[in-house]
């Protein structure tokens, strides 16, 4: 069996009473604690069990923030950036008589992020990951975990008080005021002599699997009863993250999905994991799906795949084990890839052509190359092979960076030009440099055209792997010819080969700040941080007095839609029928038994099917199934292969801080703007008082998975949903245009300038 390679993430949760304990203080909801929140001060004597704790608040356990399946959320106040340190937690309950119970010891058990200090009866009984001494609202935790710890300790009976009330006491602090979770559950049992405490199946199993036993965890969670709260999640984590996924035999985990699935067959990530799982263990491939006479001629358009350059050294593969890898991947691209069909592709004869290239033994980097170059094929802007080219490339880099503008390529070193009197580039090592692009594009998928030339620009940098593919020797230096902006005079330039990649200039530069009477909100990535969303809810009410806005999301790679949610509703007029931002489809790789209401994406901001619990009203579900209805795609999705439509809409209420800005909205993109920015622009495409201005985006988008192949361990990513703008057309393959076309100059590109900038704030001025 081979090294386990999971990860586990978990709340633990303590169960029931047993004959062989006495459960005074169970976990989980069945506790209700006294907190105190907002880092008010718990006044002196606040652990012992005369304190008056009738002002705090009451909730249910587990306790905290920023975690899932918690009985009851703290609040931290208004900013996440300024959490206080501490909080406080008490508990009173009473046993009976001691001659009746008559302790030996006591089995206190507690999960708790970032460190603990509790106490029975004003006693201090157990710390964790906080200093020694005395503590204060403002002692910080020693280190920040990044999930919950959980201690299971024995603690002297002495200090219980029979026939009378106990106090269990509980601090709970943060290694910092930005810390973005807080937790606590704990479990307090009596032991009588010779009794121990009860083994959790749930608790010692995932410690099992967390010091790497797979065997010993899955054998111990087998023993969860169906009613456990973590069953169904457990049992479809063992099956797929640990039996398919780290352990790399997903035969064995089907028992353990078809539980999960058995229990919760609407709990979406239930459904991924018994979906995943199936795919991963090949039944349901059908061996004659792919079976074929070979073709052993190869296309001219896919004898780039089968050149073999000098590359990093690798282990070598057996052919037999390659081709069980290439059959899996067809296997794959067939039931699970949802863009397999949007551009016409001959795979099977790009399989075909790698298949025979394939010697009795290859190295595994030259099958990682001829991967990424299959997946090049394709118009899946996500598409990918996990491995980075860097990887598997040759050393030796470019010295510079290159940019596009007006259909030629410049080159730069840091903040200038290579040559500033001849910025742009003729040839490489006496090839054109067209010839250099078309090789650098070899791995890149064939996405929109923008995206593919800024791709195929930053892949120019591998110049050893470039020149083995076109056939020139590797050497320490590069020549260069160089042409003036006017094209009238031209110099040959030589430049020495680099051991690293050049760093590239941030572009664009600056922070959102207020630029006269105008906003402006630049975004860079789009994180889903609660943090980052309150800050421009902040900007939002910093900039309501300016007469307009510009919002910048050039070279966004995408990332979380909530920011959309936060803002979009400052610009829809309250009233206003839902906006809807995209229409997408689920490609299924198999029939499931029962119906998926809420289908199957993974959160709650992704497009939802007409049945989904997610539409609150009986209008708005009209809406979305009349807009499904009325949707005509441009690309028509083949027939028994994808759910049915989904739809990503909202309205103006959707932001409970929301106000309605009805002045000028320019937004900034350019073919850097990705995924989830491509939604982003699509979503404000067309609405009143808003431009964009810049170039069309990248054109990506779609809910994406990754493949494990059996052989060689090489992962490949591909996109499962096929999604589409409002009009019809794929984000993928075209990008959103802008309204208003301005491409960046070079010496934006080096941060000497922004002349898109200046143009969106002059035409907000007029």
């Amino acid at each position: 069996m081979k090294a386990a390679k999971f990860v586990i993430s978990c709340l633990w949760i303590a169960v029931g009473v047993t004959s062989a304990e006495t459960t005074l203080l169970p976990a989980g909801g069945e506790t209700t604690w006294r907190y105190l929140e907002g880092g008010a001060a718990p006044g002196e004597n606040w652990n012992s069990s005369g304190f008056d704790d009738s002002g705090w608040k009451k909730g249910t356990a587990p306790l905290g923030y920023g975690k899932e399946g918690l009985g009851t959320v703290i609040r931290f106040g208004d900013d996440p950036a300024n959490k206080p340190i501490t909080a406080y937690f008490r508990k009173t309950f009473k046993v009976g008589p001691k001659e009746k119970y008559d302790f030996a010891e006591l089995g206190l058990s507690a999960t708790y992020d970032d460190g603990v200090a509790i106490y029975l009866n004003g006693k201090e009984v157990a710390r964790d990951n906080l200093e020694v001494g005395k503590l204060t609202a403002r002692s910080r935790a020693t280190r920040a975990i990044r999930e919950s710890s959980e201690l299971s300790i024995k603690i002297p009976a002495a200090g219980l008080k029979y026939g009378a009330l106990n106090t269990i006491a509980v601090e709970v602090h943060q290694a910092g005021p930005t810390s973005s979770d807080l937790y606590l559950d704990l479990k307090l049992s009596g032991l009588k002599e010779g009794e121990k405490p009860v083994l959790d199946p749930y608790r010692e199993g995932m410690r099992a699997l967390q010091r790497g036993d797979a065997e010993e965890g899955s054998r111990l969670l087998s023993q969860m009863p169906q009613d456990h709260p973590e069953y169904a999640r457990t049992m479809a984590m063992l099956g797929w993250q640990v039996y398919a996924e780290g352990l790399g035999e997903p035969k064995r985990g089907l028992p353990f999905v078809k539980k999960a699935y058995e229990v919760a067959p609407t709990d979406r990530q239930v459904v991924r994991s018994y979906i995943k799982t199936h795919v991963l263990s090949g039944v349901l491939f059908d061996p004659a799906a792919i079976a074929r006479e070979r073709k052993k001629d190869i296309a001219a358009e896919h004898k780039f795949l089968v050149t073999k350059p000098e590359l990093r050294e690798a282990k070598l593969v057996s052919r037999k084990d390659l081709e069980e890898d290439l059959d899996y991947l067809e296997h794959v691209l067939m039931k699970c890839f949802s863009y397999l069909e949007l551009r016409p592709v001959d795979y099977q004869g790009a399989l075909d052509a790698i298949r025979g290239s394939l010697d009795e033994e290859t190295s595994l980097n030259q099958f990682r190359l001829q991967l990424a170059k299959l997946i090049s094929l394709f118009c899946d802007g996500h598409a990918r092979l996990a491995s980075p080219p860097a990887q598997y490339m040759p050393r030796g880099y470019a010295p510079f960076v290159a940019g596009s503008y007006k259909d030629r390529v410049y080159l730069v070193d840091g903040e200038s030009f290579v040559d500033p009197k001849h910025p742009y580039v003729t040839s490489i090592d006496g090839r054109p440099i067209a010839e250099w692009l078309e090789v650098a594009s070899y791995t890149v998928v064939k996405e929109s055209p923008q995206w593919r030339l800024r791709q195929s620009l930053q892949m120019l940098g591998y110049v050893n792997y470039i020149r083995a593919e076109l056939g020139l020797p590797a050497k320490e230096t590069i020549q260069l010819e160089l042409e003036s902006k006017n094209r009238k005079s031209s110099r040959k330039l030589e430049v020495e080969v680099a051991r690293r990649p050049p760093r590239e200039v941030e572009f664009p530069e600056g922070n959102s700040r207020r630029i006269g009477e105008v906003g402006y909100i630049r975004i860079p990535q789009m994180t889903g941080s609660s943090r980052f969303l309150a800050q421009l809810n902040q900007l939002m009410r910093q900039f309501k007095d300016t007469r307009g806005m510009i919002i910048d999301v050039r070279g966004n790679p995408g990332g979380s839609k909530n920011i959309l949610l936060t803002l979009m509703p400052y610009f829809l007029k309250p009233g206003d029928p839902m906006r809807i931002i995209e229409f997408s489809a689920y490609r299924k790789p198999m029939e499931l038994p029962k119906p998926m209401p809420d289908g199957f994406n993974m959160s709650s901001m992704s497009a939802q099917p007409v049945t989904s619990s997610h539409w609150k009203t009986e209008d708005q579900r009209k809406y979305i199934g009349d807009a499904i209805k009325a949707f005509k795609p441009t690309w028509v999705l083949p027939e028994g292969k994808f759910s049915d439509f989904y739809v990503l809409a909202f309205d103006s209420t959707m932001n409970p801080e929301a106000y309605y800005y009805e002045k000028p909205l320019i937004i900034l993109q350019d073919s850097g703007s990705f995924s989830a920015s491509d939604i982003f622009l699509g979503g404000f495409k067309g609405l009143p008082n808003t431009t964009l201005m810049g170039t069309a985006s990248g054109g990506g988008n779609g809910w994406m998975d990754s493949y494990t192949l059996p052989k060689t361990g090489l992962e490949v990513v591909l996109c499962q949903t096929a999604k589409f703008r409002p009009s019809g057309e794929p984000f993928d393959g075209l990008g959103v245009p802008p309204d208003v076309v301005m491409e960046a100059t070079p010496r934006d590109r080096m941060g000497k300038s922004d002349s898109v900038l200046d143009a969106a704030l002059l035409r907000l001025a007029k």
